[in-house]
C-alpha cells in the first residue's frame, strides 16, 4: 500500500521541525507508561488526553486535506512536501491522540515517511499504531512493515526475525503471517542466492 509519487513542490506554511520524532516518542512512550503502571494496578487503564495548549483541529485538517490532493496527484514526492506532511499527520496524532483518525493519519505518515527513505521515522509511527491502536484497522499490517523495513531498508535481521514471529503469533491465519514466514526463509540471503532458489523451482515445475 505504499505510496508512489511525482516531484511536487508546494508553498505551506510549518517547515517540518527536526525534533518531532522526539517530541512524538517521549509524548507517545509516557502514555504507554501510564497504560501499563493502570493496568498493573487492576484499575481502568489511563486514556490519553490532548495536551492543554493544544491548537484547533481544523488548520491541520485543511492542511492534511491540501497535501493529500497534491501528493495523490503526483509520482513522486519532493523531501519539503514529505517533510510537512508527516508533521501534520504526526502532530495531529499527538495532540489529539483519541481522535478516531489518529491511528489513520500514523500510518499515513508511515506511509509518506517510507516513500521519501524516511525509515527509521515510518517505524517510530508503525510501532506507535501497533502499541496504542491495537483496534486499529491496519494494524496488523502496521506490525508486519515493521519488520518489512528493519528487514529491507534498515539492514537489521534479528529485530526483523522477531517482529515477523510476532506476526505469526498474533495473525496466524493471514497473509501477512504467510510473508513473514517467506521473509524470515530469505533473512540473510544474498539477491543472487534468492535468483538461484527461485531457478531451482521453476525447474522443478
Amino acid at each position: 500500500m505504499l505510496l508512489q509519487f511525482i516531484n511536487f513542490k508546494i508553498q505551506l506554511s510549518n517547515p517540518f521541525e527536526p525534533d518531532i520524532m522526539k517530541k512524538l516518542k517521549l509524548f507517545f512512550a509516557a502514555g504507554i507508561v501510564l497504560l501499563m503502571a493502570s493496568c498493573g494496578n487492576n484499575s481502568k487503564p489511563v486514556e490519553l488526553k490532548a495536551p492543554a495548549n493544544a491548537p484547533p483541529k481544523e488548520p491541520y485538517i485543511e492542511q492534511i486535506k491540501s497535501l493529500e490532493a497534491a501528493m495523490h496527484n503526483s509520482k513522486e514526492i519532493s523531501n519539503d512536501t514529505a517533510n510537512i506532511a508527516i508533521k501534520a499527520y504526526s502532530e495531529y496524532a499527538m495532540f489529539f491522540p483519541n481522535d478516531t483518525i489518529a491511528p489513520y493519519y500514523l500510518f499515513k505518515a508511515g506511509e509518506v515517511a517510507t516513500a521519501s527513505k524516511k525509515y527509521k521515522q515510518a517505524l517510530v509511527f508503525y510501532e506507535t499504531i501497533t502499541s496504542k491502536y491495537p483496534e486499529f484497522k491496519h494494524v496488523k499490517e502496521s506490525l508486519y512493515l515493521q519488520g518489512f523495513l528493519l528487514d529491507n531498508f534498515m539492514n537489521d535481521d534479528v529485530a526483523a526475525k522477531k517482529i515477523y514471529e510476532q506476526v505469526i503469533d498474533k495473525y496466524p491465519s493471514t497473509n501477512y503471517a504467510n510473508d513473514a514466514k517467506a521473509a524470515i526463509n530469505n533473512l540473510g540471503k544474498t539477491d543472487e542466492q534468492l535468483i538461484q532458489e527461485f531457478k531451482k523451482k521453476n525447474e522443478k515445475k
